[in-house]
C-alpha cells in the first residue's frame, strides 16, 4: 500500500497543469481576432506558444490516462488503490456529508469509471494508442513515412481534451469526498485571466 495523500496530492498537481494549460491555449487562441495587429508583430513566437500549450496538455493527459505499467502514479492505478486499500462499506451509505459534495457510491460505480479511464474507453484509446504511443511519447515510423496529417487522422478534439480533463477532475473528486472530503479546483481565479494583461499590452504598443 502507497501513501495514498502524496498520490493524490501528485496526481491532483498533474490534473492542475493539465487544465491550466490548456485553458491558457483556448484563451489566447479565442483573442486572437481581437489582439491581431499585437499579435502579427511576433507571429513566430505566438504560434510557439500556442502550440507549447497544447503539446503540454496532451503531455499530461497522457500521463494521467497511461496505461503502460501498475507502478506508474496514473488515474487507472489510483482508482485500483483506492479499491484495494480505502474502499469501506460506508461510503455506500447515506452520511452527513451528503448535504456538502458527496453523493454515495452505487454497487459497481467505482468499477465503471476504472473502465472510464482505461483503453475499453474510445476516448482514453485515442489519446493513449494513438497520440501517446504515436506522437507524444514516440514519433510513428510508419505514419511519417506515409506522410499522414496526425491530426487528421487520429482527431483529439478541443471537446475531447476538455472531456478528458472534466473526466479525471470529475472522478478523483468523487472518491476524495468519500476519503477525506476535500474537493480540487483545478483552475485559480488568480491565474485564469493574468495572460490578457500581455497580450492588451501588446496590442497597445503594437505599432
Amino acid at each position: 500500500m502507497h501513501n495514498f495523500d502524496n498520490l493524490t496530492e501528485r496526481l491532483v498537481e498533474e490534473l492542475k497543469a493539465a487544465a491550466m494549460h490548456f485553458d491558457l491555449y483556448c484563451s489566447i487562441k479565442s483573442s486572437i481576432p481581437s489582439h491581431k495587429k499585437g499579435m502579427n508583430k511576433s507571429p513566430n513566437f505566438w504560434s510557439l506558444t500556442l502550440n507549447a500549450h497544447l503539446e503540454a496538455t496532451r503531455c499530461s493527459l497522457c500521463k494521467i490516462y497511461d496505461q503502460t505499467n501498475s507502478n506508474n502514479l496514473t488515474l487507472n492505478s489510483w482508482l485500483k488503490e483506492f479499491k484495494k486499500y480505502h474502499c469501506k462499506q460506508e461510503f455506500f451509505e447515506t452520511n452527513e456529508m451528503d448535504k456538502f459534495n458527496r453523493v454515495p457510491l452505487a454497487d459497481g460505480e467505482l468499477e465503471q469509471d476504472i473502465a472510464l479511464v482505461s483503453l475499453k474507453d474510445p476516448l482514453v484509446n485515442t489519446l493513449y494508442t494513438k497520440h501517446r504511443n504515436n506522437e507524444v511519447a514516440h514519433i510513428s515510423n510508419k505514419l511519417v513515412s506515409r506522410g499522414e496529417s496526425f491530426w487528421e487522422t487520429y482527431p483529439l478534439t478541443v471537446n475531447d481534451i476538455e472531456a478528458l480533463i472534466s473526466r479525471s477532475k470529475t472522478i478523483v473528486n468523487k472518491y476524495t469526498a468519500h476519503y477525506n472530503g476535500v474537493n480540487y479546483e483545478l483552475l485559480s481565479i488568480y491565474q485564469k485571466d493574468d495572460f490578457q494583461y500581455v497580450l492588451d499590452s501588446v496590442e497597445k504598443f503594437a505599432i
